[in-house]
């Protein structure tokens, strides 16, 4: 009689979801997976049915344990405020990877639509919760731009921000890029 497989679904998908941050989703083989996350192969396709569907539920459990908090920063603090506090994680350092989703965005052409999507849903929801908390500003005399063109600007920022800190360590640069950033909405 066969033992039964044992596993931590997330452990699984923590180790996934490293693994897709660290190499992206074309950069990883299924052999990776299989060794990074400890699944054997028939485990693995039998819970996932292949490459990318871990690599979907890898991205909703990075969003479920990292992106949905800098949304809910926005929500919970209106105005300027809620922007200054979104931001305050956004630190180069060693070895920084970047966000998972900006990552992907890159790797449009590698993934179906449905995945892709998660991502793009998720930077859309962070362009309307910059656009509601800069309208708040506006009303508080924090702002006096167009919101909609100062969100679009936010959003493209991230994606650069993430890029830039892969070969930029410095921590006090970050600093700098975040507070000019901050300083432009006045």
């Amino acid at each position: 009689m066969a033992r039964p497989v044992e596993y931590d679904l997330n452990k699984v998908l923590d180790s996934a979801m490293e693994i897709f941050w660290q190499k992206g989703y074309e950069g990883v083989s299924m052999a990776e997976l299989v060794s990074h996350t400890g699944l054997n192969r028939r485990t693995m396709y039998s819970l996932f049915k292949d490459k990318e569907g871990l690599f979907k539920d890898a991205l909703e459990n990075y969003y479920s344990k990292l992106s949905a908090q800098k949304l809910t920063i926005l929500k919970n603090n209106p105005g300027k405020k809620g922007i200054e506090l979104f931001f305050q994680s956004f630190t180069f350092k060693k070895d920084f990877k970047g966000c998972l989703f900006s990552n992907t965005m890159r790797e449009k052409d590698f993934v179906s639509e449905e995945t892709y999507n998660i991502t793009k849903e998720y930077f859309n929801n962070v362009r309307l919760g910059m656009e509601e908390n800069l309208t708040q500003a506006k009303e508080d005399g924090d702002f006096t731009g167009d919101v909609k063109a100062m969100a679009l600007t936010i959003e493209t920022f991230i994606h650069g921000f993430h890029v830039h800190g892969k070969y930029n360590s410095s921590k006090e640069d970050s600093q700098i890029i975040i507070k000019n950033l901050l300083s432009m909405i006045r």
